[in-house]
């Protein structure tokens, strides 16, 4: 049976920026097989939807983020940047794996609430949660934590995820190879992540510059940058996706776009913890870049369209231009441009014949809609992910009429609470 978007509002962010004002798509299995005049798509015993009153977009993707630890949201607000040294959480040894495995399902749920349909996510025990993130319906790219420390046990989860889920992002659920950063891993070990990600054909996802400890920590190994490092380590290349890059020279800046290395952008979680934020303007167009919201101790927040805006404005600032930025630069940071980051840009972030119906559909009967001048602009500045009315992922609805339908989110709510509770007497 295929589903009918009727008489829907488009932001397609093709190559055009097309905008449809009235339009039908059709969806047949995980793909969309058709796109015409409202009302003109559906057949007999098609699933008909009617959209006449939302703006459909491509499914959000998020390039960078844990969602196992949206049990941490609050624990550690308002800190000066030494106390992110090792980025250790109070109370963090009493959370035990069953209570990461219930974070990472309320998590993706409260993804999918907001609009977003693939994350890149990566965390130790990845053996135990990547199979909860698949069970959601969530599109991901997942990746288990490698450190030196943990070298030889992370190797072992990596290989496994790599045998499970592979590393074709044209599957729902993929592995990539996920060191955690250029000071916890040397450089051996990240020789040995460019040279099995070049075998397996994955993209490796590294903490890259994201403070000053861990940029000293590379120059006292004898390179001249966090650039340097990845050049000499032969992971400086369009494989590797790095977050945060917020301590780069001038001069790396200007040679970062020569290496075609991508990056997540996590403007909250920067701003918040460093006080500090990417120049955006600099790099956005000659790089691929996304949004990512990071973990949810150094961003609380799980709304990527608030990720968006957020980096519209304070990108508006540090480059003192107020004309950068535009809003469909944004919308493409959010959508194809984020998709291109994973290497999923032939199969998502835009609406197309073709392509994998990763679709959200936001209702546009909130006062945050109106007036409809230019609904991309609404998207950007005043509207929220919770506006996010029916969300699908390869064709299947996963969110309709803002209910999760594979989950209960207030049972997903009681869990959470309950376990918060337990952990507050345990002294977390």
């Amino acid at each position: 049976m295929a589903i009918v978007l009727a008489r829907a509002a488009v932001l397609t962010v093709d190559a055009n920026d097309s905008d449809l004002p009235a339009a039908d798509i059709r969806i047949e299995g995980p793909s969309i097989t058709a796109i015409g005049a409202a009302g003109a798509l559906a057949r007999p015993g098609d699933q008909v939807i009617d959209a006449s009153e939302t703006l459909v977009t491509p499914g959000l993707i998020n390039v960078h983020t844990h969602a196992a630890t949206a049990f941490f949201r609050g624990l550690a607000d308002d800190k000066p940047r030494e106390f992110w040294a090792g980025y250790a959480v109070p109370g963090q040894e009493h959370f035990t794996i069953e209570d990461y495995i219930a974070s990472v399902r309320a998590a993706c749920a409260e993804f999918l609430l907001n609009g977003v349909t693939c994350i890149a996510d990566r965390l130790g025990d990845m053996d135990r949660i990547a199979p909860v993130i698949a069970e959601t319906g969530i599109r991901a790219i997942v990746g288990q934590t490698l450190t030196d420390a943990r070298a030889v046990a992370a190797w072992k989860v990596t290989d496994e995820l790599l045998e499970r889920f592979g590393s074709d992002p044209a599957a729902r659920v993929s592995a990539g190879i996920a060191p955690h950063a250029l000071d916890t891993c040397s450089d051996a070990l990240l020789k040995e992540c460019a040279r099995r990600a070049d075998h397996a054909g994955a993209r490796v996802f590294i903490h890259v510059a994201q403070s000053e400890p861990e940029v000293a920590a590379v120059r006292a190994r004898g390179h001249e940058g966090a650039l340097a490092c990845l050049v000499a380590t032969g992971l400086a290349n369009a494989r590797t996706v790095a977050a945060h890059a917020l301590y780069l020279s001038d001069a790396e800046f200007e040679a970062w776009p020569g290496h075609g290395i991508a990056i997540a952008h996590c403007p909250a979680s920067n701003i918040k913890i460093e006080a500090r934020t990417l120049p955006l303007a600099r790099l956005v167009g000659r790089v691929p870049i996304g949004l990512g919201t990071d973990w949810t101790v150094t961003n609380n927040g799980m709304d990527l369209l608030a990720e968006a805006r957020l980096a519209a404005l304070a990108g508006k600032m540090r480059a003192d231009d107020p004309a950068v930025l535009g809003v469909r630069q944004m919308m493409r940071l959010l959508t194809i441009d984020g998709a291109r980051v994973l290497g999923l840009e032939r199969l998502s972030g835009s609406i197309e014949v073709g392509k994998r119906a990763d679709l959200v559909l936001f209702d546009a009967n909130h006062l945050e809609a109106t007036p409809a001048h230019d609904m991309a602009s609404n998207l950007i500045y005043s509207m929220n992910g919770r506006m996010a009315r029916d969300v699908l992922v390869d064709g299947e609805i996963l969110v309709r009429n803002g209910k999760l339908t594979r989950m209960d989110e207030m049972s997903l709510v009681r869990d959470h609470r309950r376990r918060g509770m337990t952990k507050r007497r345990d002294g977390a």
